[in-house]
């Protein structure tokens, strides 16, 4: 446990935090103080997450959510709002892949459904934490990517959904400023997490999740009047 909790007394909500890169942050945040609800739409894995955090001394929550359901998400913040009375920070991190297609042949069902996981899901997440934070001010962390700031052959949906969480951010940290709400887009490069081995990319030197993590604790750390729109971790070249 980190000797000076930078989060201490915060309630943090993950989304997608039931593995790889939500899962690290969430981690993260508990160490440095956080009460941390672990959300995804598996109970069991966020209840592992959770008791993880717990065995290491720092407080935890589990709560099942399926961002693509309205009413999920709208449950859920409820949840917290109740057990828990605030919400401090936000880290919208739920998402899938959408595999490696020419736009030309992706079929119309399978573009809805990564844009009804990563776009909407985290539209309603951002909703429903901005709604309860805006009387005391707070955190909003989006995961994008760094597809969503260059586009890649054979990943256009996954590219949109990442371009529109990353445009939403700065809307929503325009119209936060008034209420002391502060919303950063954090754009990874490829990183070690399920999505990499799901779409069998070949990445010799993925980026750490721990440095994912060191980012979003900046983000969601940030005081005064300073806004960082986005975050871009590239790998640094192997030695």
């Amino acid at each position: 446990m980190s000797t000076a909790q930078v989060l201490e007394g915060k309630i943090a909500v993950v989304t997608g935090g039931s593995s790889g890169i939500g899962a690290a942050i969430a981690r993260r945040f508990a160490r440095e103080g956080a009460h941390v609800v672990v959300s995804s739409r598996r109970l069991d894995a966020c209840q592992a997450v959770a008791e993880e955090i717990r065995a290491d001394g720092c407080a935890a929550t589990a709560i099942a959510c399926d961002v693509t359901d309205e009413q999920s998400v709208i449950d859920l913040f409820k949840t917290v709002q109740e057990q828990l009375q605030r919400v401090d920070i936000l880290v919208a991190s739920a998402g899938i892949s959408g595999g490696s297609t020419p736009l030309e042949s992706y079929a119309l069902e399978d573009w809805e459904r990564v844009l009804r996981t990563n776009l909407t899901g985290c539209f309603l997440s951002c909703r429903e934490a901005f709604k309860r934070m805006k009387d005391h001010g707070g955190h909003i962390v989006v995961i994008s990517s760094q597809a969503g700031i260059f586009g890649y052959a054979t990943k256009g949906v996954y590219s949109a959904s990442k371009f529109g969480v990353r445009g939403m951010a700065h809307v929503l940290g325009e119209e936060g400023r008034r209420y002391g709400i502060n919303v950063g887009a954090l754009c990874p490069g490829t990183a070690d997490t399920p999505i990499l081995a799901a779409t069998n990319t070949k990445v010799k030197y993925p980026l750490e999740l721990e440095a994912l993590a060191d980012a979003a604790l900046y983000l969601a750390t940030l005081r005064g009047n300073a806004l960082v729109r986005d975050i871009l971790l590239e790998r640094m070249d192997e030695r």
